[in-house]
């Protein structure tokens, strides 16, 4: 299983990292003569090529794993410019969510969350502005696709997410729900270049103050969807306007984890985690209110 990191070393040199393995049997390597994720994914696209066929065609140095511990991380396969990025999800398409069967539904339902402006790598502060009535976060898988140049979305891999809203806002007035998603949304810096597994146990917990506050876990994966990945992408790339060369979307597939179906809401100093058992992907990120910062002028 081959993942892809977007890392950026402490002299401020970009690099992109290639991991192979898993546990530790893991090997790093680093992919030459390419500058960003994107920039490799553009030139994966292109070549035509399975993954594995192109893979073999690039220059990789081996490092240490260690490497890893002395870098940041960049959101994998964000471009430069924020307006060539779009990010969106589908609702209501898992068959459990924080273990408890849902109902049956017809058609998902889907949203707009914003440009790559509102992507926010895995160790960094998930902000909820001023204006905001609460605060929620949902567990689920992002696909991540490449607009080509004949205007075809291309699959390049997937990582774990969390998809940050306002269920008050949302609960509040149904009309402006749309709006509630327009939030940040955090990834794992780590892509993986395959299918999303057909399930995989998913964790996330709250930690306040030291302690843990809220704690589920669940199944999330294709075997878990009421609505297959092909028909979801289907119903979303089928609009010319989704499909401008080069854009990047980051898709998020739907939940099986919510603190709104708990009734549970975020306060400022929250640490968010997340991971998913099957690939090892990790999340974790500082919840900063807005608007206590201000108040405190923090």
């Amino acid at each position: 299983m081959d993942r892809i990191v977007d890392a950026v070393d402490r002299h401020g040199v970009r690099w992109v990292g290639l991991l192979q393995g898993k546990g530790t049997s893991t090997s790093l390597w680093r992919v030459e003569a390419v500058e960003s994720s994107q920039a490799l994914a553009v030139r994966f696209v292109r070549s035509k090529q399975s993954w594995e066929d192109f893979k073999s065609g690039l220059s990789l140095t081996a490092l240490a794993l260690e490497a890893l511990s002395s870098v940041t991380f960049s959101v994998p396969l964000r471009p430069v410019m924020d307006a060539v990025c779009m990010v969106s999800g589908f609702g209501y398409t898992h068959r459990t969510v924080n273990g408890l069967p849902m109902p049956e539904r017809s058609s998902p339902d889907w949203y707009y969350k914003g440009n790559g402006k509102g992507l926010v790598a895995a160790s960094r502060a998930i902000k909820s502005p001023c204006h905001a009535s609460g605060a929620g976060i949902e567990i689920e898988y992002a696909c991540v696709y490449l607009i080509d140049d004949c205007r075809n979305p291309r699959y390049i891999g997937y990582t774990l997410a969390v998809d940050f809203s306002d269920p008050v806002l949302r609960h509040a007035q149904p009309g402006l729900a749309g709006l509630s998603k327009l939030r940040n949304t955090a990834l794992c810096h780590e892509l993986v270049i395959a299918e999303p597994p057909r399930h995989s146990v998913v964790r996330s917990s709250i930690v306040r103050r030291g302690q843990t506050v809220w704690d589920k876990q669940s199944l999330l994966g294709l075997d878990q969807l009421m609505f297959a990945k092909s028909e979801l992408e289907a119903l979303l790339f089928q609009h010319e306007e989704l499909c401008e060369p080069g854009t990047v979307h980051y898709v998020l597939l739907g939940a099986s984890l919510s603190t709104d179906k708990d009734g549970f809401e975020l306060q400022h100093g929250d640490i968010i985690q997340a991971s998913s058992e099957e690939e090892g992907l990790r999340l974790s990120n500082l919840f900063e209110d807005e608007l206590v910062r201000q108040s405190c002028n923090c």
